[in-house]
């Protein structure tokens, strides 16, 4: 980048030729008055009279020329987006994506809601490293592009750019980190602008107007804070502008006079490499005072009211004054006057109406009349920045794509669901598992109205089994007292005293209490397809009672998870957590479990595990897994002996890191199934036997 400076008014240039709107060309001056068109004698820029009769103008008018770049740049920015802040980032290696550590390159899946998903999490957390102490919800627009409101603290972006690849996912981010800048700074300018165009608009066109001047120059203003907090993120921006900027055709001449004014001042602000030579000379009387305004009007917010008051002054000042220039055309209304009285003339010719030739002269003479009125009303009525509006918002729309469609509603709540559920991905250690296996999918259960009536339902049917397994539950977690006797000192032992004629001395007795050690009980529910509803009911309201009858004992830390296979793709486990010491929001979330599809056991007991030490809070506590199912594992490339023995393995791994693994049976499992893959197992045919076969397991393996 060439990086000489010039005054502004050096930069503009000095021609001999000036721009007419009047006579929409390129025109030569007046010898006399460099100002005006040697062709028409109107005022170039259809600007007459004084301009800066504002004091605002006024004093923008006089301020010394500002220094700018080759580039036209009035703030010294650099790099090719013009964006504030220097110095490399950690990732500017040679990559040509800042994101790509979270792109799809690093996990793989073809599932488009998961992976919007994962990139609105990722997004999400970018906001919240800008400013964490400023709440925000983002989500993808489904209508528009994006935008942020203040008061509800939402950021919407265009997730449509990311719908099909990661390609423009620096954009995207660039996006949501410039909707969360206006979350934390913009509320001071809406304040101040509600203020202003209550003193100082008159009508619809001017409140768009000052609006105008305010998003362009508050966009500028924001970006540059980020540079003071976050600069490393100030490359996100970059590439964002780039991609909005670059390649745009706002550079491109409005129709409308004023449109192509506030163009000029866009492209100064935001992107000045878009001023080409041909509209520097154009607008080099604009160029020259937005520069004067712009060069100290984001240093601070103070400045920055003064910046858009004075911009804004000029603006409507150039508004009026190119509306001045219009005038009624009278060869076009005699044509229309003559064309309606022509066809007058032939209406009373078919009729009884007979009018002298006096008559129709007054009312020919009274058609004209009328018609210059309207015209003249019209003119009058016309304003240039109403015409401007409509140019400068669809430049706007093409600019930031809002003619986008959005996302399709069905995909965004599909990934909503997705993010409600917590949804993750992880990989399992690949030395555990099956070749290509290793993929696991966690989400939380839902809490809804269907769940709530199948839990309580649930609790109704097996409120017996609850109150006997909490009973034989309390084996657990309770102070035991042991006494030792036969001892030399200690409280003396009353059954000890036929010793003393024997000179005995072991006469004394004293206790030891001993409290259990915490323990993290995770229940393992297969939801495989073969589970089949009486099945899966069964499960259901065991772990039910399970869960109903250990929540109350402090010493115990409980986690139910069901766990299917294949449902997304082909390899991966799917698992559920339906509760855990972490969800409180999702208390019959457990109504919900059903069959899915298939089961990869030996996985699902891996990832399990590897979730409740994770997440428990009592490292040294005991673990205890309880697992249903109702028979063999069976998955994609995860069947027979080799299923089992993976099973057996991963049971075997677990013990080996302290777990204490049990199975109970139900429906299809068979002891040979059982014993194959476990060491302590029982088959419960009949929900009754739940609590004393699981408390008789529980005591066998935990020694208690």
């Amino acid at each position: 980048m060439d990086w000489d400076t010039y005054s502004i008014d050096d930069w503009t240039g000095d021609s001999d030729e000036g721009w007419c709107y009047t006579c929409q060309d390129w025109v030569t001056t007046k010898e006399d008055d460099k100002e005006c068109c040697s062709t028409c004698g109107n005022h170039l820029d259809g600007v007459v009279g004084d301009e800066f009769a504002h004091p605002t103008t006024a004093k923008t008018a006089i301020s010394p020329a500002p220094t700018v770049y080759s580039t036209g740049d009035v703030w010294g920015r650099t790099g090719s987006g013009f964006t504030w802040g220097t110095g490399s980032s950690w990732w500017s290696g040679g990559s040509t994506s800042l994101s790509g550590m979270w792109g799809s390159s690093s996990y793989s899946h073809t599932d488009k809601a998961k992976r919007l998903a994962k990139h609105k999490s990722h997004l999400d957390s970018l906001c919240k490293v800008v400013d964490p102490t400023v709440p925000h919800k983002l989500s993808f627009a489904d209508h528009s592009s994006g935008y942020s409101d203040i008061k509800r603290g939402r950021i919407v972006v265009d997730g449509k750019l990311i719908e099909d690849d990661d390609d423009k996912l620096d954009v995207v981010s660039g996006l949501a980190i410039h909707e969360k800048l206006h979350l934390i700074h913009t509320e001071p300018l809406l304040n101040w602008e509600k203020e202003y165009r209550l003193s100082n608009c008159k009508n619809g066109s001017e409140d768009w107007l000052l609006h105008t001047v305010c998003n362009i120059i508050e966009d500028e203003y924001i970006e540059r804070q980020l540079s003071k907090t976050c600069g490393g993120f100030v490359q996100y921006i970059e590439k964002c502008k780039e991609h909005y900027f670059k390649d745009s055709d706002i550079d491109e001449e409005a129709k409308e006079p004023l449109a192509d004014v506030i163009n000029t001042l866009m492209m100064l602000v935001r992107f000045p490499t878009l001023i080409d030579d041909d509209r520097k000379k154009r607008h080099a009387p604009h160029i020259r005072f937005f520069a004067r305004a712009l060069a100290t009007g984001i240093d601070n917010r103070d400045n920055t009211y003064t910046c858009i008051e004075s911009i804004y002054n000029y603006l409507k000042s150039t508004a009026e004054k190119m509306a001045k220039k219009d005038e009624v055309d009278m060869d076009k209304v005699m044509e229309e006057v003559n064309e309606d009285y022509k066809d007058m003339k032939e209406r009373f010719a078919d009729s009884d109406i007979e009018l002298s030739d006096e008559d129709m002269k007054k009312i020919f003479e009274r058609m004209v009349k009328n018609t210059v009125d309207m015209k003249e009303k019209a003119l009058r009525d016309k304003s240039p920045i109403l015409e401007a509006r409509r140019e400068v918002q669809d430049m706007l729309r093409k600019l930031s794509e809002y003619d986008s469609d959005g996302l399709d509603s069905e995909l965004i709540k599909e990934m909503e669901e997705l993010i409600e559920s917590d949804f993750e991905e992880i990989e399992l250690d690949k030395s555990l598992t099956l070749r290509g296996q290793y993929k696991v999918n966690w989400q939380i259960g839902k809490d809804t109205s269907r769940t709530k009536e199948t839990y309580k339902d649930a609790v109704s049917r097996m409120k017996p089994t609850i109150g006997q397994l909490k009973r034989k539950i309390q084996l657990y977690g309770n102070l035991n007292t042991y006494t030792v006797r036969n001892q030399k000192v200690g409280k003396l032992d009353k059954r000890m005293l036929h010793r003393i004629p024997q000179r005995r001395t072991d006469l004394f007795k004293f206790d030891i209490t001993q409290q259990d050690k915490p323990l993290d009980v995770c229940l393992l529910v297969d939801e495989s397809g073969s589970m089949g509803y009486h099945t899966m009911q069964q499960a259901r309201d065991a772990s039910i009672a399970v869960k109903e009858a250990l929540k109350d004992n402090d010493q115990l830390n409980l986690w139910v998870f069901g766990h299917s296979a294949d449902e997304a793709k082909n390899g991966e486990t799917d698992m559920i957590e339906y509760h855990s010491p972490r969800i409180t929001d999702r208390p019959t979330s457990m109504g919900g479990m059903r069959a899915r599809y298939e089961n990869r056991d030996g996985n699902a007991i891996l990832t399990s595990a590897d979730r409740v030490v994770a997440q428990t809070e009592q490292p040294q506590s005991h673990k205890l897994m309880i697992v249903f199912s109702d028979g063999q594992p069976s998955a994609d490339n995860y069947r027979g002996a080799s299923a089992l023995e993976h099973t057996r393995k991963a049971v075997k791994h677990i013990e080996g890191k302290g777990w204490s693994v049990i199975q109970l049976g139900f429906s299809g499992a068979t002891e040979w199934s059982m014993k194959k893959c476990f060491t302590n197992y029982k088959y419960i045919n009949d929900s009754s036997k739940l609590p004393n076969e699981l408390t008789k397991l529980i005591r066998k393996v935990l020694k208690i």
